[in-house]
C-alpha cells in the first residue's frame, strides 16, 4: 500500500511546481520566488509557476499551502510575517503544520527618513524626536507588521515618542514619505533602494552584521548601538505537512544549487537580498528561534491575537 506514494516521490518532479507568493508582484517574496524558482526550473526540468495569492497579511497563501496535497508540487515563499502572524493573528495552524524545505536568504530592513526632516543621521533624528515629542509621524503596517514592531523598538530604545500612521501596505506609506506627508518609516531595502539611489529620501540605518554593498554609506543598527532594530526579513520555501523526505531533499538541494548560481546571486543582490541557504533541519531550528523572538516582541508590545 505504501509503494504508490513512494514511487511517485521517487519520480518527482513529473509535472509543474506551483510556488505561492503571499504578497503582490514586486514585493520581496515575489522577486525571490521568481528569481530562485526560475533557476530551480532549469535544474529540475519542470516549470516552476509563481502564483500571487495576496491577503490576510500573507496567511491566504500560507493556508492554501497547508491544505495542499503533500506531494511537493505546491510550496510557499514564506517570510518573517509567517512567524509574526503566528502570534498576532488568530489562526488554526502552527509551525508544526508545515514542512520546512529551505531557507533562501535575508533582506535587510532600512529606516527611511523624509528629505524634509532636519536630521542627517540617527543621532540627530533621536535628538529631534526628543525635542519635538509626538510632532513627527511614522508609517506602520498596523499592529501585525514588522514595521510596527520596529517603530515600537525604536521608541523604547531611544526613549522617544512618535505618532504612528497605519497603512495597509508599504507602497502608500512610501508615497506619503516622498511627498513629506509622513516623516519616517521602516521598510525592506527592496522598497527604499530606488528612492535612496535617486536621492529622494534619507536612510539612517540598515539591519545586518555588515553594511550593504548597495548602501555603503549607511551604517548598520548594530554600529549605531541599536541592536534591537536588527530584524531583517527572511525568505524560505515551506510545504504542506507530511511531505516525503526524498521530495523535500530534491527541492531543498535544487534551492541550494540555485543559490550558488552567479546569475541568481547577482539578481538577488540587485534587490538587496543576501542568499543564505539552510537545510530543512536547520531551517526548522531557525523558524523555532524566530517564532520565540517574535513571541517576546508581541508580549512586550501588549498585542493580543486578533
Amino acid at each position: 500500500m505504501c509503494s504508490g506514494p513512494l514511487v511517485h516521490a521517487q519520480d518527482f518532479p513529473s509535472k509543474p511546481i506551483t510556488v505561492l507568493i503571499p504578497y503582490p508582484p514586486g514585493t520581496g517574496n515575489d522577486l525571490v520566488g521568481r528569481i530562485v524558482g526560475g533557476k530551480i526550473s532549469e535544474y529540475l526540468g519542470q516549470r516552476v509557476v509563481a502564483d500571487n495569492r495576496a491577503g490576510a497579511s500573507g496567511n491566504i497563501a500560507v493556508e492554501a499551502v497547508r491544505r495542499a496535497p503533500a506531494d511537493g508540487y505546491t510550496v510557499v515563499v514564506a517570510s518573517t510575517s509567517f512567524s509574526l502572524n503566528l502570534h498576532t493573528i488568530k489562526s488554526d495552524f502552527t509551525l508544526a503544520d508545515f514542512t520546512p524545505v529551505a531557507l533562501i536568504g535575508k533582506l535587510p530592513y532600512t529606516l527611511m527618513v523624509a528629505k524634509s526632516v532636519p536630521a542627517r543621521n540617527i543621532k540627530e533624528l533621536v535628538a529631534l524626536l526628543k525635542a519635538r515629542p509626538n510632532e513627527l509621524n511614522a508609517g506602520q503596517g498596523g499592529p501585525t507588521g514588522t514595521t510596527f514592531f520596529l517603530t515600537e523598538s525604536l521608541k523604547r530604545a531611544a526613549g522617544v515618542q512618535i505618532q504612528g500612521i497605519p497603512y495597509k501596505g508599504t507602497s502608500a506609506g512610501v508615497m506619503d514619505l516622498l511627498a513629506d506627508r509622513m516623516h519616517i518609516m521602516f521598510a525592506p531595502m527592496v522598497t527604499s533602494l530606488p528612492h535612496y539611489q535617486a536621492g529622494k529620501l534619507q536612510v539612517h540605518g540598515v539591519t545586518g552584521s555588515k553594511r550593504s554593498a548597495l548602501m555603503k554609506d549607511v551604517p548598520t543598527f548594530i554600529e549605531l548601538n541599536y541592536p534591537t532594530l536588527d530584524v531583517p526579513t527572511w525568505f524560505g520555501f515551506m510545504g504542506p505537512p507530511g511531505m516525503p523526505a526524498n521530495v523535500v531533499k530534491v527541492l531543498s538541494s535544487a534551492t541550494a544549487k540555485a543559490l550558488q548560481s552567479k546569475d541568481v546571486v547577482d539578481a538577488l543582490a540587485n534587490q538587496g537580498v543576501e542568499p543564505g541557504y539552510a537545510s530543512p533541519v536547520e531551517f526548522e531550528a531557525f523558524l523555532k528561534a524566530d517564532g520565540a523572538m517574535w513571541a517576546r516582541q508581541v508580549k512586550e508590545a501588549g498585542i493580543k491575537p486578533q
